[in-house]
């Protein structure tokens, strides 16, 4: 029997049909004649729906990494100012990164679009008394999650007081090593005229920052513990390092211009 051939518009007309009769978006399985016209005529199942006036979600897919200095200072930032959920019971695997700046906003977004080719959500929040919004920038994948957590030894969750720095950075070149600390002087280093001061929950982190300075030949003071916020930190001394630090913010590209102009201000 000769199966009758359908126009686009009457398959778009069908689909909106069976989307009225369902009272929803409809799915592939709800009808395998419509389903496989979608693919004949559209490409794809996602084209027709969107034809049809649907909102279409496309998956995008993380299938590997490659550290190079752009992952590096993506790495930076993920400890200092991500989270990473990693969820088996609820199929939730993401990863975040928070920034209160439209700037940073903006170049973390082209950051990931040029590593991954991953278009990532964002969410502004408003948190606290603040008037400006903190903006939640999300990966949905799990397999970036798989490799932070396994490949890179980042916790899922909370993961403040147990963070470590990735022993693969550690042994990496120079130049990953100073990306990387560019990252986590971005996502946390508060910088004044005479010094940079890094915080953590996790010492075990600020001690194994403090052996990534000594590699790059940067000096950084003594290990201090906050009784008022049980954090630990550390300062680097501008003026002795300046050299080395502008080194490291000689770049127009991966870095929060804020930063970069407070070190070459000095």
């Amino acid at each position: 029997m000769r199966i009758k051939k359908i126009s686009k518009n009457e398959l778009i007309k069908q689909v909106r049909d069976l989307g009225n009769r369902l009272n929803r978006k409809p799915k592939k399985r709800d009808n395998n004649y419509l389903y496989f016209n979608s693919r004949k005529i559209f490409g794809s199942w996602n084209n027709l729906m969107k034809s049809a006036g649907y909102k279409v979600r496309y998956y995008q897919y993380i299938r590997h990494v490659k550290l190079n200095e752009d992952f590096a200072y993506f790495l930076g930032l993920v400890i200092t100012d991500g989270h990473i959920v990693h969820n088996k019971i609820t199929k939730k695997y993401q990863t975040a990164i928070y920034t209160s700046y439209p700037e940073e906003k903006d170049m973390i977004l082209e950051l990931i679009k040029g590593l991954f080719n991953y278009k990532a959500g964002i969410t502004p929040r408003m948190c606290g008394f603040s008037k400006k919004p903190n903006y939640e920038i999300r990966i949905a994948s799990k397999n970036l999650t798989s490799i932070l957590i396994n490949d890179f030894n980042i916790p899922a969750g909370a993961k403040s007081l147990i963070v470590d720095l990735p022993k693969k950075i550690i042994s990496s070149s120079t130049k990953i090593k100073m990306a990387f600390l560019r990252g986590v002087i971005d996502g946390d280093g508060s910088i004044t005229s005479s010094q940079i001061k890094i915080s953590s929950g996790s010492e075990k982190f600020l001690i194994s920052l403090k052996e990534l300075l000594k590699s790059l030949t940067i000096s950084s003071g003594e290990l201090y513990k906050r009784k008022d916020t049980k954090t630990v930190e550390f300062k680097i001394p501008v003026r002795a390092n300046i050299e080395k630090l502008k080194e490291i913010y000689n770049i127009n590209k991966w870095v929060y211009l804020r930063k970069k102009e407070q070190i070459g201000n000095i």
